[in-house]
């Protein structure tokens, strides 16, 4: 093997070996969307069982996000890329802060990593972005 590294499939062993330390994921985001009854009000979510994270929308409303956390939506982290990871915070005011740092690298990013508690064990999610921001 290591007289391979030295001829000329040098560089093809360490694309290979490169391909394989990262995961390959599926574009899993999926569109769903509910008319209230009683208002005409739509909501439209965007969900990833991958990133374990949806994106939703009342109306003409801001986007917004949670987890599948059975108990709470606080201390979501989300990471783009190589960028710092956000709380999500606990409350809707500092949600929308952190919405407003998150969007933009969403539109430019590649790969979406999420983690919350969800008693007794953590959770983490891990998707590609792909049509993500043409949803939203």
């Amino acid at each position: 093997m290591i007289g391979l590294l030295n001829g000329p499939f040098k560089c093809i062993t360490i694309v290979a070996l490169a391909a394989l330390a990262v995961p390959a994921f599926s574009c899993d985001w999926t569109v769903n969307k509910t008319t209230d009854p009683m208002t005409d009000a739509v909501t439209c979510w965007v969900s990833s069982a991958s990133a374990k994270v949806s994106f939703y929308r009342h109306g003409k409303d801001r986007p917004n996000v949670y987890n599948k956390s059975a108990y709470s939506e606080s201390w979501l982290m989300i990471r783009v890329d190589d960028n710092k990871a956000i709380s999500m915070g606990e409350n809707a005011y500092t949600r929308q802060k952190a919405l407003d740092e998150l969007l933009p690298q969403i539109r430019t990013g590649k790969r979406l990593r999420t983690t919350f508690n969800d008693y007794p064990e953590r959770q983490d999610g891990d998707a590609q972005i792909c049509n993500l921001p043409k949803l939203l």
